[in-house]
């Protein structure tokens, strides 16, 4: 990468990225709340490593570090709770033989057209689909179970996982989970079925093909995966084996920011897919980040680390002395719990990462009861304490990620406020 003096620095301040790359490949092959934009995560990737150098990401998502990583010839680690995000990050960054997709096509229309299969069942399943549309979905999910090639298996599991939330009696406009009358008369046959399916299959193979032919005169690596909680150390990552850990953490606990857990729902039933705690997957939101209720000693952790935390907890403290205490107390609990679980995750990824090493995050400041958490600043008081260095923090509109318009600030009712409309870039070097 060359550039003239000027255009470096044009280019160094540039992280909004209003006109998008064309090459996209496998990014979109499945929809998913608040992806990181790959043009940020290359830009990062290119600052702070050289090819050959090790990439993670602690909180990999629908794996869009590690397929930029792997387009650029870097290792990469990913780290990720949710595990429709991991089957998604493992299609996005697999190359398939394209006889082997075009066979495992023609195999599973057959398979699904050669019987009715048992009915999938869980709880509320006839609240969110119609009889008919259990009965077809059952069989499409039922055929790809009998595919022999498991690439192509996840392949199709994601092109049908993609399209679950637009069968069912969902809203689809958003990610938390609300019953849509307006679909409550639509009726799927099984022939329709299977054409939605197709299209989006034929969609993904078309990006799969992308992915082949881009990675077909590059040395790269396959990613590492590991459907695990970064709250707790990776004992199969060495200590000081990372060249960069880039992540965009949760900008909240999922109840009231995004809820990656309740989008994620109904294609984890379908799919079968099970939570590492055995919590049932329709409580997925529980156990990402902020989830639980949150013990005087995470308060006090973070009072200790963190000036700004110990400011907001004494505002929310003293408007609870002046109005709705319970609902102030649960707020707080929530906030609280939020920020100790990413300090745990900032402990252990500064045991990761090689000394004289970066650490960038891209993350949001939200708006709780009227009160502005800077989280940026929060990250940087807490890194501070167990060894990071702040070096800089750049500030982005986000104009291009998948974001309801308005959040629950409060987790009641009828309350919001307006979504995060741009986002910190946190730079944090180990010292």
């Amino acid at each position: 990468m060359s550039f003239s003096s000027n255009d470096f620095l044009q280019w160094l301040n540039e992280w909004t990225f209003k006109n998008r790359r064309d090459l996209i490949l496998t990014h979109d092959i499945h929809k998913y709340p608040a992806m990181f934009i790959p043009e940020v995560v290359e830009k990062i990737i290119n600052l702070y490593t050289e090819a050959g150098d090790t990439v993670l990401d602690i909180f990999s998502g629908s794996g869009t570090t590690l397929l930029e990583s792997m387009i650029l010839g870097r290792k990469s680690i990913g780290i990720e709770l949710n595990p429709l995000a991991f089957l998604i990050s493992k299609v996005k960054t697999t190359p398939i033989d394209i006889s082997v997709m075009e066979n495992g096509k023609q195999n599973l229309k057959g398979l699904y057209y050669s019987k009715f299969y048992e009915k999938i069942n869980f709880d509320n399943i006839e609240f969110w689909f119609s009889p008919d549309s259990i009965q077809f979905l059952s069989d499409l999910f039922g055929s790809i179970s009998q595919i022999d090639d498991c690439k192509f298996r996840d392949l199709a599991k994601v092109s049908a996982s993609d399209i679950i939330r637009n069968i069912s009696l969902c809203k689809h406009s958003g990610f938390k989970m609300h019953r849509d009358k307006n679909k409550l008369n639509k009726i799927y046959t099984k022939e329709e079925i299977y054409k939605i399916f197709e299209s989006s299959l034929n969609k993904n193979i078309e990006k799969i093909k992308e992915l082949n032919l881009e990675l077909s005169d590059k040395s790269y690596y396959a990613p590492e995966f590991y459907n695990m909680d970064s709250r707790y150390l990776n004992k199969n990552i060495n200590e000081e084996s990372v060249d960069l850990i880039v992540t965009s953490p949760p900008y909240g606990d999922s109840k009231t920011t995004v809820a990656y857990g309740q989008f994620s729902r109904l294609s984890s039933q379908f799919l079968n897919l099970n939570s590492i705690s055995g919590t049932p997957i329709a409580r997925l939101d529980n156990e990402l980040l902020g989830g639980k209720k949150s013990s005087p000693l995470q308060e006090a952790t973070l009072i200790k680390n963190s000036i700004t935390m110990k400011n907001i907890i004494e505002l929310f403290k003293l408007r609870g002395e002046n109005g709705n205490d319970k609902k102030n107390e649960k707020r707080l609990s929530d906030i609280v719990c939020f920020y100790y679980d990413l300090f745990m995750c900032l402990k252990n990824s500064h045991k990761y990462l090689k000394k004289d090493k970066f650490f960038v995050l891209v993350t949001a400041s939200r708006i709780v009861h009227d009160i502005k958490l800077h989280t940026d600043i929060i990250i940087s008081e807490l890194a501070n304490s167990i060894g990071f260095k702040l070096k800089n923090i750049h500030y982005r509109d986000i104009p291009n990620k998948r974001m309801p318009s308005q959040v629950s600030a409060t987790n009641i009712k009828g309350e919001v406020t307006p979504t995060m409309t741009n986002e910190s870039i946190i730079i944090l070097k180990k010292i």
